[in-house]
């Protein structure tokens, strides 16, 4: 067992057993023994303990001796059609027959190690010796949900369409995934499974189209026009991240909190984030607006407008954000909180995973709730963005990893946001920043602000939407990260270096 910072409030554990280390993180969070426990996600051959204040490496040394609470004796049966479009190049890179190759993997019991690329895609371990074969080559830019396929001594089914590298087996009806359900993943670290073999599907009918909201929810703004990206974020889901689902939320958590603030909302109601310049929505009602973030003009009808401060619509007029002049992303508020469905907790909109409200277009109708307390605020005057983005960086994982030119490139180098940046990650252009050869790349949990090193040496600086799991190695991890929510292309980026 190994401790390794991940910044003030997270710790990676490698242990030789991370499911079972995660069920005793579990159990010790809910006995009281850890306080402040937000995340607890096994993957390869480690866990990332994630919480809301900082983490006490002797409490979880505490831990090393506890005994995980066991596993379920029950095996889930998951009925498989053994007709993928790999399967013929399975038998002949392993030499084996179809069938044989069919009996090999349906003869066998798994059991979900850890989920990571997608929500509720499960890692299964147990896979026959004779079917470890590496991932394809070349990737498909489309996996059908329900794929059964194997790659890295893995097995797993896909359960979402996505992009994918590995072999396709086969087939399943059986839903993995339902983000509208109290259980949305089937398979979770722990559970065991086998695969039968099947002559035909009976496939799980989809979710009912969700209409619900929190609240009650009334017609409030109509979108004319969406800008290049408008979404709707609160301030993110959490306790989902063991099943592949990552916190997301708003980028500039910030402003959206001020936004809020000024319109009596709780901190943590549903605004709206705008990238760049061209939203231009309709008042449907008398309601309440505040905008902040980015500096730049606001319009009613075309009349000058206040950002960070109360600004009253009534029906029919119109309110257009101009290009920023600071900043890159403007938040809105709606006094009352806007009302969207809410999945797992959130409305917040995944980028990466595709959960939550889709971006919005024109046409769309956004929904306000019942305001809660009075506006008791006039104005408040823009933050001051910086020309320059100065970050404060804690030791990540592999900050052992480094080499020492690249150490003090993080020191005392100046980086600039790469225009390949967005809300999954921001790519810095700069010095060229390694690890040692033979750094590590096995999958582990990261966290909002995990510093990776891709092989490039182009430093990626998580964001809302990052993925739960990732291979690169984390070097550092930044706590906050809202600055860089206004950094556009070619910002300037530089790093204080703490607790090194």
């Amino acid at each position: 067992m190994r401790i390794l910072p991940c910044g003030p409030r997270a710790r990676l554990i490698e242990h030789d057993d991370p499911t079972g280390y995660a069920a005793a993180v579990r159990q010790a969070a809910f006995a009281g023994l850890i306080e402040g426990v937000v995340e607890v996600i096994p993957a390869e051959s480690a866990v990332l303990v994630t919480a809301d204040r900082p983490i006490s490496d002797d409490a979880l040394k505490r831990l090393a001796p506890l005994t995980a609470p066991p596993l379920t004796d029950e095996v889930l049966s998951i009925p498989v059609v053994y007709d993928g479009d790999d399967l013929r190049e399975v038998a002949d890179l392993t030499g084996l027959t179809v069938d044989e190759v069919v009996a090999a993997h349906s003869g066998a019991t798994y059991t979900v190690a850890f989920c990571g690329f997608a929500p509720g895609f499960a890692y299964l371990t147990g896979t026959d010796d004779r079917l470890h074969l590496p991932r394809r080559d070349t990737p498909r830019t489309r996996v059908p949900a329900g794929s059964v396929a194997i790659a890295a001594g893995y097995s797993a089914v896909y359960p979402l369409a996505s992009p994918g590298g590995w072999h396709l087996l086969g087939r399943t009806g059986v839903r993995i995934f339902d983000a509208y359900s109290d259980e949305p993943a089937l398979l979770r670290p722990g559970t065991r499974v086998r695969f039968d073999p099947a002559t035909s599907l009976t496939t799980s009918s989809p979710p009912p189209a969700a209409t619900g909201s929190h609240g009650v929810a009334t017609p409030i703004l109509e979108v004319i026009e969406p800008g290049p990206l408008t979404l709707i974020e609160d301030l993110g889901r959490a306790g989902y991240g063991d099943i592949a689902v990552g916190g997301s939320g708003a980028f500039d958590r910030a402003a959206h909190r001020l936004a809020n603030r000024i319109l009596g909302n709780d901190e943590s109601a549903a605004a709206i984030e705008a990238l760049g310049a061209g939203l231009t929505v309709c008042a449907l009602r008398h309601c309440s607006i505040a905008v902040t973030g980015a500096q730049g003009p606001l319009s009613i009808d075309g009349i000058p407008a206040d950002r960070g401060a109360p600004v009253h619509l009534r029906p029919g007029q119109v309110l257009t954000l101009g290009p920023p002049t600071v900043g890159i992303r403007s938040v809105l508020a709606v006094r009352g909180g806007i009302l969207a469905t809410a999945i797992l907790g959130s409305m917040s909109r995944d980028t990466l995973a595709g959960l939550g409200p889709p971006p919005l277009a024109p046409g769309d109708v956004i929904h306000g709730g019942t305001p809660q307390d009075d506006v008791v605020i006039d104005f408040v005057p823009p933050a001051a963005i910086p020309v320059t983005v100065n970050l404060t960086i804690h030791p990540g994982p592999r900050a052992h990893l480094l080499t020492p030119s690249s150490r003090s490139a993080l020191a005392d180098g100046v980086f600039t946001v790469g225009t390949d940046s967005d809300r999954i990650g921001v790519r810095l252009d700069g010095p060229a920043v390694h690890v040692v050869a033979g750094g590590r790349r096995a999958s582990e949990g990261v966290v909002r602000g995990a510093v990776q090193l891709p092989p490039d040496g182009r430093p990626v600086i998580l964001g809302p939407d990052h993925p739960v799991t990732g291979g690169y190695p984390v070097v550092g991890v930044i706590e906050d990260i809202d600055p860089l929510a206004q950094a556009g292309p070619g910002t300037p980026v530089r790093f204080t270096l703490v607790g090194w």
